[in-house]
């Protein structure tokens, strides 16, 4: 089964502009994310975006670059993006993911590889004040890692356990196809998670712990603690 990383990257981002190329010591951050893509044990890493900027810069390292164009989310991204390639299984990193470890990306490909009429996903502990800061996506899951709910506020459940998500994906190319027909559900739209759309149209959603824990980057700020990280 031939697995694909797809990165989607897009140019404009309202509380970084130009997000994926602000550098990270000595890289741009997309070079970074690339990298410890490429070193999973998926076949191949794939940027795709609609910024001829970043294309160039992707080029310039070495990556593979596929253009895509009108795509509002990341999701969209990977699905356009797929047509022109032909994978069985896709996973979907954030391009504001530099510090994704590759494990993790080899846990989705398990992951998926076991559960392909599902999508696949990840999550760790809540630390620090997550569990009320609405920009850590929180996943409810049952005892068997299967979703049973996405949300930004802080919520508990007795007959469910409660992580931060990670938002890594994994699909195969069916139910990738399933999802690029669907239509954001009212559920989706108030809660600003496009993953609810899935569950609500009865896809399920499968995740896995990790102890690894990341950081994606948004504002000036992660940044600033972004090269703090690395000059560590």
């Amino acid at each position: 089964m031939k697995v694909t990383v797809i990165i989607p990257a897009r140019f404009e981002s309202t509380r970084l502009p130009g997000k994926p190329l602000a550098m990270i010591g000595d890289k741009p951050m997309i070079q970074h994310t690339w990298e410890r893509a490429c070193q999973s044990k998926a076949d191949e890493v794939i940027i795709a975006t609609d910024s001829r900027l970043i294309s160039e810069v992707a080029e310039n390292f070495g990556a593979k670059v596929i253009s895509t164009t009108g795509c509002e989310t990341g999701t969209e991204r990977v699905i356009q993006a797929h047509r022109s390639i032909n994978s069985d299984i896709i996973i979907n990193v954030q391009g504001d993911e530099p510090f994704i470890n590759p494990l993790d990306i080899d846990l989705i490909i398990k992951l998926i590889k076991a559960n392909q009429n599902s999508v696949a996903t990840l999550k760790t502990d809540l630390i620090e004040n997550e569990s009320i800061d609405p920009n850590a996506v929180k996943i409810l899951t049952n005892h068997m890692g299967i979703a049973v709910m996405f949300t930004r506020s802080n919520v508990y459940d007795k007959n469910n356990f409660i992580f931060k998500h990670i938002g890594i994906y994994g699909y195969s190319k069916e139910t990738l196809n399933r999802i690029s027909k669907l239509k954001p559900s009212e559920n989706s739209i108030n809660n600003s998670l496009e993953q609810l759309t899935w569950m609500d149209n009865g896809i399920q959603i499968v995740s896995e712990f990790t102890e690894y824990k990341s950081f994606g980057i948004d504002t000036p700020e992660d940044l600033e603690r972004a090269n703090k990280f690395i000059n560590q």
